[in-house]
């Protein structure tokens, strides 16, 4: 047994320097100049890629434009032997340009002058949309204005008929308290209701009908002549004076009050407003 070899152990260092190295590395040799020489084509080739003929003209015009003249320029040269310095601007005075004309580069396809008159047909198109938007403000404020005015004339008139109908109940009461049968005035009294006219067979009777509906109308005739005129507000008021001078009486107060003086002193006044 001593005489035969021992065998190495896996673990030690003859062991692994018997092995192969794989370890990953830089390249060398021809492979690195293979390396490098891919690199400097792929920066040639970015470096010389050719850019669009729009771009390399805005590039070129740019760089033109940034760079002042030269003395090696003709025209440059021209000006300085006629007086003219670097700087200062064209005329005898000085006063004029110090920069050359800007330029204006034309991207479309429309003929001279094309974009200046577009561009006033739309400076014109949106002054007028912004007048007609000023006008429909104006038109929408006007008829809110006049809604809200035909509301308040419309509560007003329904507040007119309903005081006027209760001025009437009230002379229509207070007029048959004092005796009288009839008012002073059709209108004083509140509208009676259509009676239903019955048919009859008897001649007679249709003949005495036919006779009294002529003389209601009639008296509906002469009713309307003595209401031409006379609005519901004015209805009201000569009602009002009537009640107050008559029965020192006051509708919205709903109180007969003992004489004048008295309704003088504790009614607001004559009108409704004055109640509220």
């Amino acid at each position: 047994m001593a005489g035969e070899e021992e065998e190495d152990d896996y673990m030690s260092d003859n062991f692994l320097a018997q092995t192969e190295s794989v370890r990953p590395g830089l390249s060398w040799g021809k492979h690195a100049r293979k390396n490098d020489q891919e690199k400097k084509h792929r920066a040639a080739s970015i470096k010389n890629k050719l850019k669009p003929l729009r771009q390399r003209e805005h590039e070129e015009r740019e760089k033109g434009m940034n760079n002042a003249l030269t003395p090696d320029n003709k025209g440059f040269a021209m000006l300085q032997k006629m007086g003219y310095k670097q700087g200062m601007g064209l005329g005898k005075k000085g006063s004029g340009r110090a920069e050359p004309i800007p330029i204006e580069v034309k991207a479309d396809r429309g003929g001279l002058g094309r974009g200046a008159q577009l561009k006033r047909r739309q400076e014109i198109r949106e002054r007028l949309e912004v007048e007609a938007m000023r006008k429909r403000q104006r038109m929408m404020g006007q008829l809110k204005g006049d809604y809200n005015q035909r509301m308040r004339d419309r509560f007003d008139d329904k507040t007119t008929n309903k005081d006027l109908y209760d001025s009437q109940r009230s002379c229509h009461h207070l007029d048959n308290q004092e005796g009288y049968e009839e008012p002073i005035l059709s209108w004083y009294w509140p509208p009676k209701p259509e009676e239903k006219k019955l048919e009859d067979d008897d001649v007679t009777d249709q003949t005495e009908g036919a006779v009294q509906i002529e003389e209601e109308e009639e008296e509906e005739e002469g009713d309307d002549e003595e209401e031409d005129g006379l609005s519901p507000q004015e209805k009201l008021q000569e009602l009002t004076k009537y009640l107050r001078d008559t029965y020192h009486y006051c509708v919205w107060c709903g109180t007969s009050y003992e004489d004048y003086k008295d309704l003088l002193a504790n009614c607001p006044g004559n009108t409704n407003d004055d109640h509220n």
